[in-house]
């Protein structure tokens, strides 16, 4: 038997559960809190999740939350809209920091 990353993902949080049940509750209860409707949606709030994903590099969460704003009723092209949105931030982080932290280093004193 095959198994994918969500069985992976699954199967070790069962054994953080198993030692540290409190806090695996707690942080269950503070992410279900969270992806409740409020002024957002729940489909809302899972693409803004897998922009978020996207942008950590985080493979169980890009994946969970693709498959949980599909759950929620999102379109694939809303999916995709949000891959689009997360490279510009992205791409745009790497361009408006970039320009501090070099001209930082090229402006010190060099040794």
């Amino acid at each position: 038997m095959i198994m994918n990353s969500d069985d992976n993902y699954k199967q070790e949080v069962s054994a953080l559960q198993n030692v540290m049940p409190g806090i695996v509750d707690s942080y269950h209860a503070l992410t279900g809190a969270c992806f409740e409707a409020g002024e957002l949606t729940p489909k809302q709030k899972h693409l803004v999740a897998l922009g978020i994903s996207l942008s950590h590099r985080d493979d169980n969460c890009v994946r969970y939350h693709v498959q949980e704003a599909l759950h929620k009723g999102a379109a694939e092209k809303e999916i995709w809209e949000t891959v689009g949105v997360a490279i510009a931030m992205s791409g745009g982080m790497i361009v408006s920091q970039s320009v501090h932290w070099i001209n930082d280093v090229l402006s010190a004193p060099r040794h």
